[in-house]
């Protein structure tokens, strides 16, 4: 009866989502690792990256301690833009002229170095932040430059229960708290008014800012059966209110003035993956880790957030691992239609992780896939 009560609880909250409702995304953390796996995936528990995945790995997961990481990513043509500049004596004029912003969608962040936390024996916590730039052509004719700083405080417990009085069969339940901030500053310009702007500090001070707190809560169930096969399930943002507060430009924030305010909910994901790991056998001397995952994310985005619903082939990540003397990964995959690789190595006190992948920026597969590079230095241990 009280696995009923609990499903029901579930599931009227899910029903509960309301439908008229202004959605915001849950802010990401994204790491070269999970992008180069294919995505999040809801049965891996692997250190930090847990933190984002599911907290019932908490209690699978091997003890982590992250200190501080530097991760750049870049999205789209970005580079082309950065050798403009550099190597331009007027940027402004040659990328109008050539036409890279025509139809630009683009940007780079970085995150950390303020990344800190702790995963391991049930219990799971961080802070962390991110600082984002994004172009996008908004309009003909028209930029939109998007800059914006993100800070998210999570933590969470899971625990384990034995399904038969061995350890063959584990069942791990977890549940994390998180709250977030996020500010960010919108400049939307036509292409002429590009030429007459004085680019600097006093052009961000002057221009809207929109600052958005939010707080809610994963859960997530994990079951394992021996060291071969994981299933994992995860209800992203159960319930996660969020509050967006708007300034007439960032000198108002900074000096008191009262906003605007408008509630917001950050819709509910609901995620299943599973993950395989064979024995290897005589291989086990080189070969450290080995394992494959295959996960299915948001299944309920056309219940829950019809809106902003994505077409299902979106939804599939495919990704495997393969961990060479226990220093070299080695990692591709499958995510939004589009193929990811990457590899990661560990120095023990630190490791450099990289990532090249697609990611597909609009509702169908195909339409208009972006290029990415993500590239990370992680001290932990």
């Amino acid at each position: 009866m009280k696995n009923f009560g609990l499903a029901g609880i579930f599931f009227l909250i899910i029903i509960s989502q309301p439908s008229a409702q202004v959605f915001i995304s849950s802010p990401s953390f994204p790491s070269a690792e999970t992008e180069a796996l294919g995505g999040p995936h809801a049965a891996l528990a692997n250190g930090i990256q847990t933190l984002f995945q599911n907290p019932a790995g908490f209690k699978a997961s091997e003890p982590e301690l992250a200190v501080s990481e530097l991760t750049f990513g870049a999205s789209g043509p970005i580079f082309d833009i950065l050798n403009l500049i550099f190597q331009s004596s007027d940027p402004l004029t040659e990328m109008v002229n050539s036409g890279i912003l025509n139809g630009i969608n683009a940007g780079m962040d970085i995150v950390g170095p303020i990344y800190f936390g702790y995963v391991g024996e049930g219990l799971g916590f961080g802070f962390f932040m991110k600082t984002g730039l994004s172009l996008q052509n908004s309009a003909p004719l028209v930029i939109k430059a998007s800059v914006a700083e993100d800070l998210l405080l999570i933590g969470g417990y899971s625990f384990r229960v034995f399904l038969e009085k061995t350890e063959t069969h584990l069942l791990d339940i977890g549940i994390s708290l998180k709250g977030a901030f996020r500010g960010e500053t919108v400049i939307e310009k036509s292409f002429l008014e590009l030429f007459s702007l004085s680019f600097g500090t006093d052009l961000i001070m002057a221009e809207p800012f929109d600052f958005t707190s939010s707080i809610g809560f994963d859960l997530g169930f994990r079951y394992q059966w021996s060291d071969v096969l994981a299933v994992g399930l995860v209800a992203e943002d159960l319930y996660s209110p969020a509050l967006i507060s708007s300034y007439g430009s960032l000198q108002n924030f900074i000096s008191g003035t009262t906003p605007t305010t408008e509630r917001a909910i950050i819709p509910l994901s609901l995620n299943i993956g599973v993950l395989w790991s064979p024995r290897l056998g005589y291989l086990d001397r080189y070969i450290s880790d080995f394992k494959v995952l295959l996960d299915y994310e948001d299944i309920l985005d056309f219940v829950v957030a019809p809106s902003t619903a994505t077409n299902p082939i979106l939804h599939l990540g495919i990704g495997t691992e393969l961990t060479l003397l226990e220093i070299l990964d080695l990692r591709a995959g499958f995510y939004q239609g589009l193929f990811s690789a990457g590899f990661g190595v560990d120095l023990t006190w630190f490791s450099l992780q990289m990532a090249m992948y697609g990611r597909e920026a609009s509702t169908d597969p195909g339409l208009n896939p972006q290029f990415n590079l993500r590239v990370g230095l992680e001290f932990s241990y």
